[in-house]
């Protein structure tokens, strides 16, 4: 598995998600017997905000797909961050930067979705390892018929829109502000002037613009559920629901 999926490796299993799971992958197995790219090849772009759930759902999905019968390659834009450096050039608070500088999307397109799109027989599903903030190159092969599900940020922008055969847009907004708002306002002190100090340093922690309004700038910009074949909405992770186009 490439390093930056960061999917649960033990996901919560219910009727309710089994019925999305399958929609979308009876989806994406129709676009691949279609073989769009004309070389046997089909990509699947799971697009959410960070903390959506979509590598888990992208890591479910691969596994059904499996089980009907097509290979697939799994990968994310978490695999192909710009150094630390290069990511917060911008400044470590910037929407911009965060939707500009997050991802090498040049080495997004020439090392893994164009050369798997016109049937190269390797690829790299990723280039780069956060944590350790160095180069990892991650080549792997493939069979002629594929399917490589990417899951990622900003997957509806310009750069990427037109490689993909099926696209999925996850969406919990609701429990995002609910994680925020425990963290933000949960456990603080009763004293007014240390509990705004608190509330500050979290803040100032969390780096709120950068991510908030970065996708914010993303959903102004790009109008990812405009472009999605399917938005599911994952606010409630034992019974998401497939929002009605």
């Amino acid at each position: 598995m490439p390093v930056g999926l960061d999917g649960n490796p033990n996901p919560l299993r219910t009727v309710a998600r089994d019925q999305v799971l399958e929609v979308v992958a009876d989806r994406v197995m129709t676009a691949h017997h279609i073989s769009a790219t004309g070389k046997g090849r089909t990509i699947v772009a799971i697009d959410g905000q960070s903390g959506s759930g979509k590598s888990t759902f992208g890591d479910e999905l691969a596994k059904r797909v499996e089980e009907l019968g097509a290979h697939t390659i799994r990968s994310t834009t978490d695999s192909f961050h710009r150094p630390r450096a290069a990511r917060m050039a911008a400044g470590s608070t910037s929407p911009t930067g965060y939707y500009e500088d997050s991802h090498q999307l040049d080495r997004i397109l020439t090392e893994l979705l164009e050369p798997f799109a016109s049937g190269a027989i390797s690829v790299h599903v990723g280039v780069f390892d956060e944590p350790s903030d160095g180069e990892l190159v991650q080549p792997v092969d493939v069979p002629t018929e594929s399917v490589l599900i990417f899951d990622g940020l900003f997957l509806q922008r310009d750069e990427f829109r037109d490689f993909w055969n099926v696209s999925v847009l996850i969406e919990a907004q609701r429990r995002s502000d609910e994680k925020w708002l425990g963290f933000l306002l949960g456990q603080l002190p009763d004293h007014p002037t240390e509990r705004a100090a608190a509330i500050d340093e979290r803040l100032k922690q969390a780096r709120w613009p950068r991510y908030s309004e970065g996708w914010q700038l993303y959903l102004d910009r790009d109008n990812p559920a405009k472009h999605a074949d399917i938005v599911v909405d994952n606010n409630d992770i034992a019974a998401p629901k497939i929002v009605p186009s």
